[in-house]
């Protein structure tokens, strides 16, 4: 555990700023020390979300991928528009994560 020393008017102004937040005194601490954006609790819980929905559509597009390869392995036809869907899918995606690291504090 460490200790921070900080005259009242600090503390008052720190908690105020935790308050506004949703998050504790410790998070805005360590986000002001590191030089993180400080985002508020529902912006967080909201970015988790949109990660694990993007994390969600990556593991589909990575079993489309394995059918379409298995199904072209064992000479079987795979129709384009079925390998297209799977590579626009992709594209959404990955655009989504660059917007994601665009929004994610630094």
């Amino acid at each position: 555990m460490t200790k921070v020393l900080m005259s009242d008017q600090e503390w008052t102004k720190i908690q105020a700023r935790a308050l506004a937040l949703g998050v504790s005194v410790p998070r805005v601490l360590v986000e002001s020390t590191i030089g993180t954006a400080q985002m508020t609790k529902t912006q967080r819980d909201a970015m988790v979300a949109e990660l694990l929905g993007v994390k969600a559509l990556l593991a589909n597009i990575a079993n489309n991928v394995n059918q379409i390869a298995k199904a072209l392995n064992s000479g079987s036809d795979v129709p384009n528009r079925q390998i297209t869907a799977v590579l626009e899918r992709t594209a959404v995606a990955v655009k989504r994560v660059e917007e994601l690291k665009i929004e994610l504090p630094r």
